[in-house]
């Protein structure tokens, strides 16, 4: 009895430590992207990414998914590289962040499953996907301008990756298999704000309060995709069918 409340309260002070962390860091990165130049955010962010990766592990166990680990450290080097060099290392932010994306859809499979996809054809579903898509386009038509050949090579494969990992979340929300699929929805919107908002911020409107904007849309979207597939059990296919069908 003595060993268990031992261990209770190691895991809970392991847990409120890591929690206090990633709220200290989170506002301090916010604080910094207000006051502060852009470039200051190098000392910061790393932070809150790490905080959430000691989170993860901590929930998941043996069980963590690397290709999650993967996915926040190559965002963690398109980071600083956005913080310190944003336009001279714009081809190595698009890749890094393009892997981020298609690791993190990769991630999702599990809670994919085979079905009809007479749900995916709805008329809501149909109108927020041209949206998407129009809204990716027009941002695009306007910065091909401001970029060289190789540049808007990149921009476009990190655009199709933010397109892939859109769908896959779509496609495990509008299932409606998982009760917290709207944790993961959110995250996806968050990461769509936050990829469009530095894209508009760094070649069309500089505003520090976009700045802002995509830092804390860019915390909350990976904290959020991180708390689902860490407390997101899969369903198997033979349960979905006793449950909903």
């Amino acid at each position: 009895m003595t060993k268990t409340r031992d261990v209770d309260i190691r895991f809970f002070n392991k847990t409120t430590f890591i929690d206090g962390l990633f709220y200290i860091s989170f506002l301090a990165t916010v604080i910094v992207s207000i006051c502060l130049e852009r470039e200051q955010l190098v000392y910061v962010l790393p932070i809150v990414i790490f905080s959430i990766i000691f989170k993860y592990i901590n929930l998941t166990k043996k069980k963590a998914n690397p290709l999650f680990i993967i996915a926040l450290l190559a965002i963690l080097v398109s980071d600083l590289l956005a913080s310190s060099c944003f336009e001279n290392c714009f081809v190595w932010i698009a890749i890094f962040a393009s892997v981020y994306l298609i690791c993190c859809a990769l991630s999702l499979k599990k809670y994919l499953h085979k079905g009809k996809l007479k749900s995916l054809l709805s008329f809501s579903v149909i109108v927020s996907s041209i949206l998407i898509f129009y809204v990716l386009y027009s941002i695009l038509d306007l910065v091909i301008s401001f970029l060289p050949g190789i540049d808007v090579f990149f921009l476009i494969i990190c655009s199709v990756s933010l397109i892939i990992y859109n769908i896959t979340v779509a496609i495990i929300y509008i299932r409606d298999t998982y009760h917290n699929g709207t944790v993961l929805l959110a995250s996806s919107i968050f990461t769509f704000f936050q990829i469009t908002l530095i894209v508009i911020n760094e070649f069309l409107l500089y505003d520090k309060t976009f700045t802002v904007l995509a830092v804390s849309c860019h915390i909350i979207a990976m904290y959020l995709f991180m708390d689902f597939i860490a407390k997101t059990k899969v369903i198997k296919l033979e349960d979905i069918k006793e449950k909903f069908i």
